[in-house]
């Protein structure tokens, strides 16, 4: 029988995920999110993100995947395309995921994005099927589904390699099981019709201080994000958390060399507490529910 504490992780030399905190705005307010529990509001300027492209293509191993936002929507940027022309120039072996509520991409944003061959997925954040269910978790019109849904055929017809994920953050205080099973049967059945190479995730609602929201019984194992993952938040400020939006986790800054910095004593102390099964010891990795 395993045991929490019998998982540990062995740390690669370099993250196998970069998240870049974009921009911190964010036109809908999911209830599962944890954005709306942090004051921090900016936007990262193209001279940082220059900065980490560069840093990163010296990388003698190709980085494998980029994510350019971390909480906010990429597309309320006015700049998105030229981020991604950047990840396009300087790193054109890297994988780049857009997650999205789709919002803004109307047919004109769509043809811009499917101009960059170093996207190659898009995720699109749904989390419900039922209208009313969706304009109550999403804060959001339930036309944008239609919206979506356009979007991703008309993404398909210029880009058939592009692979699409639909999601939905299920939690039983928001979705019934019904609900989730209509959504799962949808769109697999829109998808398939379109063509696409997708897959229809249902994802736990996980958590790490959301009001109401804590583990039943404590979390031992480590959190898989420390020892693959690492965010560069707008200020510089780094996090390797997929709950921490406030960056109140002291993890260092951003120095130009993300590789350094991928091992720096802070990030390193963080990980050595967290294989040595000891994260009730920090705050909010004590409350979390995610491993």
């Amino acid at each position: 029988m395993t045991k929490q504490t019998d998982i540990t992780y062995a740390i690669p030399s370099q993250p196998r995920q970069l998240r870049l905190d974009s921009t911190s705005f964010c036109n809908a307010r999911c209830l599962s999110c944890h954005r709306y529990l942090s004051k921090r509001e900016g936007n990262m300027s193209l001279d940082m993100m220059r900065a980490i492209f560069d840093d990163v293509a010296r990388w003698p191993q190709h980085l494998e995947e980029l994510v350019p936002v971390n909480y906010g929507e990429f597309f309320s940027l006015s700049g998105w395309r030229a981020i991604l022309q950047l990840c396009e120039t300087n790193l054109p072996h890297t994988q780049v995921v857009i997650p999205t509520n789709g919002f803004y991409l109307n047919d004109e944003a769509v043809k811009d994005l499917a101009e960059y061959n170093v996207v190659k997925i898009i995720n699109f954040s749904v989390n419900a099927f039922f209208e009313d269910t969706y304009e109550k978790f999403m804060g959001l019109p339930a036309d944008n589904i239609d919206r979506m849904k356009h979007a991703i055929k008309l993404l398909h017809a210029i880009r058939p390699d592009m692979f699409f994920s639909v999601s939905m953050v299920n939690d039983v205080a928001y979705q019934t099981d019904l609900e989730r099973d209509y959504f799962i049967e949808s769109w697999q059945a829109f998808l398939k019709e379109v063509g696409a190479s997708y897959n229809v995730q249902v994802l736990p609602a996980a958590s790490a201080g959301r009001p109401g929201q804590k583990p039943a019984y404590p979390v031992k194992a480590p959190c898989r994000s420390l020892f693959a993952d690492i965010v560069v938040g707008f200020d510089g400020k780094l996090s390797s958390c997929c709950f921490n939006p406030s960056f109140d986790i002291d993890l260092g800054e951003y120095h130009g060399d993300l590789k350094k910095d991928w091992m720096n004593d802070k990030i390193s102390e963080l990980r050595r507490v967290h294989n040595e099964h000891q994260r009730d010891t920090i705050s909010r990795c004590k409350v979390c529910t995610f491993a």
